[in-house]
């Protein structure tokens, strides 16, 4: 005999619940008796003219925003077709030719320490320095003292 079939013999299959009679259908009656009364729904406000027109007038600003930005762009981009590096615009030239720019532009694969250790191999002094390239020491640094450091030569100090 299973385990189930003694319980049952011992205590019945009864679950021992009833549901009283009427019970479903005075339910219904009961729960809406216990529920507050429901709130009426609010009347609409009439709405003033800017407030029914204000959604038509934002799309209508948009659309302005749209053309204003396109007829930009079209101006822009029209008057960028005529400029070219064969005719530059005026400013352009006049900068070019007031000097000071150099429009070559330097690359180099050198790092900063390669391009010192060969200034202070092929230069003793920076009067050398400054004959090669026209540059001139400003005056507050005329006399300060440089140690430069080399990789296959020991430190030594140099005078400005």
């Amino acid at each position: 005999m299973r385990h189930e079939d003694k319980l049952k013999e011992k205590y019945g299959s009864d679950p021992g619940f009833e549901v009283p009679d009427g019970y479903f259908e005075e339910l219904n009656v009961s729960i809406m008796s216990k529920l507050p009364p429901y709130p009426e729904a609010p009347r609409s406000v009439d709405m003033s003219l800017w407030q029914r027109i204000k959604p038509y007038a934002y799309l209508a600003a948009m659309f302005a925003g749209i053309w204003l930005m396109m007829n930009m762009f079209h101006h822009v981009s029209s008057s960028a077709t005529s400029l070219s590096l064969e005719n530059p615009p005026e400013a352009l030239v006049d900068m070019i030719d007031a000097g000071g720019y150099d429009m070559i532009p330097v690359f180099s694969e050198e790092t900063d320490y390669d391009l010192q250790k060969d200034v202070s191999v092929n230069y003793d002094s920076f009067d050398e320095f400054e004959d090669d390239f026209g540059y001139e020491l400003e005056p507050e640094y005329s006399a300060m003292q440089v140690s430069v450091s080399a990789k296959d030569s020991k430190k030594e100090s140099r005078s400005v």
